[in-house]
């Protein structure tokens, strides 16, 4: 069953939530001639995976297969980081940084998660919440209330997608 695009997710509170369709228009503009100055960061964003599986090692094996499932593979920083998830057997957090020099500078919190929300392609329904120095995009929009034959994005290992960005610190 689709959620009620007038009702916030069971279970969140209503206030600064929203609910967020990427659609299949040009992602924003890339950052094309900038200073080196202008290229350093001013958020750092990042994707976390829920991903069910029996070993950190398969759990990894996964989010192979997934980045490469994605619409348009993402500019990577650093290696992934994998753990298991507290008290939930067999579910793993595998997270990565995604490079942020390709989103124009100056632009918010909102646009990056926009630019990476882009790479999982149309009609992914996010849930997002904001702050001054943090935005978070989530899929499914209520993973509480979501019967393990739902929606599946990218994998069916795939339990839940954060994107987060956040400000860097000074």
């Amino acid at each position: 069953m689709a959620p009620d695009p007038t009702k916030p997710p069971i279970g969140c509170y209503p206030r600064g939530v929203t609910e967020v369709t990427v659609s299949a228009e040009v992602p924003p503009e890339s950052a094309g001639a900038m200073t080196p100055a202008e290229r350093e960061p001013r958020w750092a964003l990042s994707v976390r995976f829920a991903i069910k599986a029996s070993s950190g090692a398969e759990a990894g094996a996964i989010l192979g297969q997934v980045l490469d499932s994605l619409n348009r593979e993402p500019s990577l920083v650093g290696e992934p980081t994998i753990a298991p998830l507290r008290n939930r057997d067999g579910i793993w957090v595998v997270r990565v940084d995604i490079d942020v020099r390709g989103v124009a500078p100056g632009e918010s919190a909102e646009s990056h998660c926009r630019f990476a929300a882009h790479h999982f392609g149309p009609g992914v329904l996010w849930t997002s919440r904001h702050t001054d120095r943090l935005t978070r995009w989530d899929w499914p929009a209520d993973i509480w209330s979501r019967p393990p034959e739902d929606d599946v994005l990218l994998h069916p290992a795939v339990q839940a997608v954060m994107i987060l960005c956040e400000a860097q610190k000074a």
